[in-house]
Parts: structure tokens; sequence; C-alpha cells
């Protein structure tokens, strides 16, 4: 599918002006492979060789890449990010785990949008993470302890109350709930 494309038929006599929300950021790429990423809230005025670089991202549940938002605009604080993750216990029974976490993006701004899909790329891993530990569990050891078991497996053991959370230094996302 070719990209939306906006076509301004007022030659030289304006500029396309963008406003990123609060929460948000987006990069801007000019023709010559110049790349700048501008955190909300703030307005952008496109010079004539700009264009904002799009992200696909999954939706649906569980995540996958059957249908996908397409979007210039990355949530970088306090994305929710939803998904069911199908689990099977050491005495091999399914279960269906319904997830919702909280994802932010931290740290140098240029590697955001390194992952084109970082919706599919998170749940992938955690689901992995998931479902290697459950395999060494009983359904009722899962059962009983769900809710701990899967935030030691996800963000690790609290250590003085606090977690470690689960980072990802390919593009500074960062799930801490």
């Amino acid at each position: 599918t070719a990209p939306r494309t906006l076509t301004l038929n007022t030659k030289y006599q304006g500029a396309v002006a963008i406003n990123v929300w609060t929460g948000y950021a987006v990069q801007v790429v000019s023709k010559s492979g110049a790349r700048r990423v501008v955190i909300g809230p703030a307005p952008i005025l496109l010079k004539y060789d700009e264009e904002l670089e799009a992200l696909a991202l999954s939706t649906g549940k569980p995540k996958t890449t059957d249908k996908v938002l397409t979007t210039a605009y990355l949530r970088v604080e306090n994305n929710k990010v939803a998904d069911i993750v199908r689990i099977e216990t050491k005495d091999h029974v399914e279960v269906d785990v319904k997830l919702s976490y909280k994802i932010n993006f931290t740290g140098d701004s240029t590697k955001w949008f390194k992952v084109e899909n970082y919706v599919k790329f998170f749940c992938d891993h955690a689901r992995s993470l998931l479902k290697g530990a459950a395999r060494k569990i009983t359904v009722e050891d899962f059962y009983q302890n769900s809710t701990d078991l899967i935030r030691d497996i996800l963000l690790g053991k609290a250590e003085g109350g606090k977690r470690a959370g689960l980072s990802f230094e390919e593009n500074g996302m960062r799930m801490d709930d």
C-alpha cells in the first residue's frame, strides 16, 4: 500500500504545520536523510523536503500483524498496550492470560523510531518470557500466584518494594507496570 500523501496546490504560499500533542513524538525525515525527533507539546513547520516517518502498530488481541494502525505519532509517556497470551503449564494445561502493559520511551530519542512496529516487538518478547516460565509451573501454582508470577517474570523480583522493569536497548522502550 502506498503511503498517504498530502499535495498542496499553493506552491510557495505556506508551509505544512503540525502540532505534536503532549506525551507524543514524531520523527521528521528530510530527502537528504537527516532525521530529527520532535517531542510534544510542540508545533512544527515542515520544510519543503521533509515528511513524517510512519510507524505500523499492531492492533487487536492477541497482537498480530493482521491489522496494523499506521501513524506518525508515537506515544512516549504512559502508553497502554493490552494483549492476550496463551500459555501452557507444566501439566499441559492451556491458559489465556489477559495483560495490560504500561510502556514509556526513555533515553536517546533518536532510537525511539528504530523499531517500526514496537507493539508487536514488545508483545512477542513478553509472550516468549511468559511461555518459557509457565512451562516450569503447574496450573494450580499459576492460579494461586498468577499476578506475582507474571510481575516477577516481566518486571523482575521486587527489591525494596520496587521492580526493575523490562527495558529494550533497541528503541529505548521500557515497561514498568
